[in-house]
């Protein structure tokens, strides 16, 4: 009889325990965080923010250095256009000619360059890696693109392309556009001196 409550005992007891690490284990599920969404690594950065001030509109193709800036981009032969300092490619006689180009502000920013019955538009290369800041009247752009790398082409070219854009109180979008260059190896990494370019777009619309 002795023996028969003590198993009873042990049995009630093994019931109690089992019973608190049931309810230990539901409560530390029920305390576990929420999962947080997080967004797929292949997304682009989109310009169409909230944040990000609104800058399209008509803007006269050729901009006005600001002072201690050159007026060329990147060799003589190269004007100081929009087209060039966003890095948005546009045929070199389009440039030559005409005198204004539409900016289309959206997910990216689109350059829209007519003369004499001709338009060609661009659009801003945006990449999953690449970087945008955004306050009441700037946006600011970094990209990264590398070339090369290759088994038989071991060198690598790396260039990064930093862009600021500010709403000017009158309309006027200035431009700064920052491009640092460098060569890389598996043995050694030769920098280039940056390239810095500043200057005035008056907005015509």
């Amino acid at each position: 009889m002795q023996q028969g409550a003590i198993d009873h005992r042990k049995y009630v007891r093994l019931v109690q325990l089992t019973s608190l690490a049931l309810i230990a284990l539901v409560s530390l599920s029920a305390c576990r965080p929420a999962p947080v969404a997080t967004l797929p690594p292949t997304l682009k950065p989109s310009l169409a923010w909230p944040e990000c001030p609104k800058i399209g509109g008509m803007y006269e193709l050729q901009g006005e250095a600001l002072p201690g800036s050159m007026n060329f981009y990147r060799n003589r032969d190269n004007k100081l256009t929009l087209n060039a300092m966003l890095g948005v490619a546009a045929p070199a006689d389009l440039t030559q000619e005409s005198v204004r180009v539409e900016l289309v502000h959206d997910d990216t920013l689109e350059l829209v360059n007519r003369y004499d019955g001709a338009i060609t538009a661009h659009q801003l290369d945006l990449q999953p890696e690449d970087r945008v800041v955004c306050e009441h009247n700037r946006i600011r752009i970094h990209r990264t693109r590398a070339e090369g790398g290759v088994a038989e082409e071991p060198l690598r070219n790396i260039s990064e392309f930093a862009q600021e854009l500010t709403v000017e109180g009158d309309g006027s979008l200035l431009v700064k556009t920052r491009i640092l260059n460098q060569s890389k190896s598996a043995f050694w990494s030769t920098p280039v001196p940056p390239e810095e370019y500043a200057a005035r777009f008056r907005r015509l619309d």
